[in-house]
């Protein structure tokens, strides 16, 4: 009897899985790409949360872009030494000789910059008296937003600077960031991003770029 009132609940079951295996070959790519997207998603324990430029770490920024275009994916995940390599490697030649000793460490929607800024460039008002005491490099911190605006094209707003032990005011911020670009209006650091990369989410420790929306 209990046999019998259980076979219908067999039956059932024998066909939930039937139709999951139907709908999981069917949409097979979606499922490959998704799971890939897990397991590039996982931060190791124990990571460092920020990374300098280096020519090995901008080759496997690239290899992983290149993989985002390439084999499927929906994303991929740079460490912070791969993100500091495109940073770095995606900056104004110009911007770039003026920062000695960059890293970059990855926030929540954020990047924090640390370097070591040629001073030469920076406003009167900003330094003011402490112009003789400036040496010819000083540590900064500047911390943002980055975000990806086009193809090829990044943005970071720099929404806080500290020169030194020096927390500069905000209304003077982007008076700096326009100064050191040598552009008066200009108040974001273009930075260029790989071609294909249409999104970039940045997580403290991590930043994961995405790629041109598949249907």
């Amino acid at each position: 009897m209990i046999g019998c009132l259980t076979a219908p609940f067999r039956a059932l079951g024998c066909l939930v899985l039937i139709a999951a295996l139907v709908l999981g070959w069917l949409y097979r790519d979606r499922v490959v790409r998704t799971a890939r997207g897990w397991l590039a998603h996982e931060v190791p324990a124990g990571a460092p949360t920020e990374g300098r430029p280096g020519s090995r770490a901008l080759g496997s920024a690239r290899s992983k872009v290149d993989s985002l275009n390439g084999w499927g994916a929906d994303s991929v995940v740079l460490t912070p030494s791969e993100l500091a390599s495109l940073v770095g490697d995606g900056m104004d030649r110009e911007v770039r000789r003026q920062l000695d000793s960059l890293r970059v460490e990855p926030l929540d929607g954020e990047i924090r910059v640390r370097a070591r800024l040629r001073t030469g460039r920076l406003p009167s008002e900003v330094v003011g008296p402490l112009a003789i005491a400036l040496r010819a490099t000083e540590p900064l911190e500047a911390v943002g937003p980055f975000r990806v605006v086009g193809p090829k094209a990044g943005e970071w707003e720099v929404r806080s600077i500290r020169i030194r032990d020096l927390a500069l005011p905000a209304d003077l911020v982007p008076r700096v960031v326009s100064r050191v670009l040598g552009e008066p209006d200009r108040r974001t650091v273009p930075v260029r991003v790989p071609d294909g990369v249409r999104a970039i989410r940045l997580r403290p420790g991590t930043a994961i770029l995405y790629g041109a929306t598949r249907s």
